[in-house]
């Protein structure tokens, strides 16, 4: 007699199909992160700055939580970015200063000789190196140096200003400035001026009233250390010291 048995498992019923499950996704880091970091580090060279920003902030929307990684590479590199920013904004203020804080005019219209020695608005020359009178304002002439012992000033170029009547000096003082930024970025070795690590303003030297009426046009730009900290020229090799320079 068979005994009941107990339920049995049904026969030919296939059991579920097995995979194994998914890998989770995997997100490589993304290279615009890299390339700001790159490019942050990089901010010694001046044209790397804008890049670095602009792709920081779009580094910082493709990364994150839920994202691809690479996040703190893209607030690295803008930190860096930064920093060097804020480097080269200072340096750029002491070395393009107020041109207007030290001024002069030539002696008289007659462009009388000077001391020996010495050299006015009517002998100075584009590369001459002098000690600059401690003077604010007007002066008539410069004790002149050698460039290789320490000075306060060299000259870097000069230019004619515009004819005419006397422009006053706020006229006068925009002309200066655009020419002699224009004559600084040409002429000036801006590396050997950074790594001597000088406070320099950039300025000019100008005809006043007077001698501007008696047909003195000639303006000349300057690198000033007001400490005397220059030793050496900062004029690139081969320079242009033609007058009107450019």
């Amino acid at each position: 007699m068979n005994e009941p048995r107990g339920p049995q498992a049904p026969i030919g019923v296939p059991a579920p199909p097995y995979w194994p499950p998914y890998p989770p996704p995997h997100h490589k880091t993304s290279g615009l992160a890299i390339a700001t970091l790159v490019l942050g580090l990089a901010g010694c060279l001046p044209l790397a700055l804008l890049p670095a920003i602009i792709l920081g902030i779009v580094a910082l929307t493709q990364t994150g939580p839920g994202k691809r990684p690479g996040r703190g590479l893209a607030i690295g590199g803008l930190a860096a970015a930064g920093v060097w920013t804020v480097g080269w904004v200072a340096l750029l203020g002491n070395t393009m200063g107020n041109p207007d804080r030290y001024t002069a005019s030539p002696p008289s219209a007659s462009c009388a000789t000077p001391s020996p020695g010495h050299a006015n608005a009517c002998t100075l020359k584009p590369g001459d190196c002098f000690q600059q009178p401690t003077v604010t304002g007007t002066f008539t002439s410069v004790e002149l140096a050698a460039c290789g012992s320490a000075h306060s000033t060299e000259t870097i170029g000069a230019f004619t200003a515009t004819e005419g009547p006397w422009p006053g000096g706020g006229e006068l003082k925009a002309e200066a400035l655009a020419h002699c930024q224009r004559i600084m970025a040409k002429n000036v070795d801006r590396p050997r001026l950074d790594a001597a690590g000088v406070y320099a303003d950039l300025s000019y030297l100008k005809p006043e009233r007077d001698t501007w009426e008696h047909g003195v046009r000639t303006v000349f730009c300057t690198i000033h250390s007001p400490g005397s900290q220059l030793t050496g020229s900062i004029l690139v090799t081969g320079a242009d010291l033609a007058v009107p320079t450019g």
